[in-house]
């Protein structure tokens, strides 16, 4: 297993979460191909922010170059437990249950209110549509009294291609702008297990 550009760049910037970064830093203390590509990834970011530059050097362009040829890992976790996420209330299939949050419809303006639940979590997604724009906005709640989920990484799929990548805030909030119509797939990444739910988003 090798991890893909999103991932070396995280790396690089020191973005991603804790957990993440030592499982990778482990890694590439003993993966000498993952190691070679994240020192590819040092070098072109050290370039790239030199101010005094014009133009990126030949040699820094071509080692872009190879480095996107290269062969695409998968972007799920197979070192980690997978789960599906059910859908247990949709708003535009059932009528509203005690604790389910409100569906508005006003004028040209619709919401639309998704629970899917996943083992010990519930993840609640709110889809407005005006006009063409389409935002998804949702928070990840796990049960009993656990606090909130702090460190999720969130993404969208249609047609097998990821269309968007959000973090969790503090509060297991997240929010997708410019989300397309039709049937998408949600990942949603914590430190020790892996959500997976299909999402309609059409109104």
């Amino acid at each position: 297993m090798h991890f893909n550009s999103e991932t070396a760049l995280d790396l690089v910037d020191g973005t991603m979460a804790l957990a993440e970064h030592r499982f990778w830093k482990t890694h590439i203390e003993s993966c000498s191909e993952c190691a070679v590509e994240l020192h590819g990834w040092s070098t072109l970011a050290g370039w790239v922010k030199r101010v005094h530059l014009l133009n990126a050097p030949a040699a820094v362009l071509a080692s872009g170059r190879q480095i996107f040829q290269t062969r695409r890992t998968p972007e799920f976790r197979p070192f980690l437990r997978q789960i599906v996420a059910s859908i247990i209330f949709d708003s535009f299939a059932q009528p509203a249950v005690a604790g389910a949050r409100a569906v508005v419809a006003e004028g040209p303006f619709l919401l639309r209110q998704v629970v899917l639940q996943a083992e010990e979590f519930d993840i609640h997604i709110r889809i407005s549509t005006l006009e063409d724009r389409r935002d998804l906005l949702g928070q990840i709640l796990p049960r009993g009294n656990r606090g909130f989920i702090n460190d999720a990484r969130l993404h969208l799929r249609q047609d097998g291609e990821r269309i968007g990548s959000v973090r969790a805030n503090d509060l297991g909030e997240f929010h997708f702008t410019d989300v397309p119509e039709g049937m998408l797939s949600l990942q949603i990444d914590l430190p020790n297990v892996t959500v997976i739910s299909a999402l309609h988003t059409t109104m």
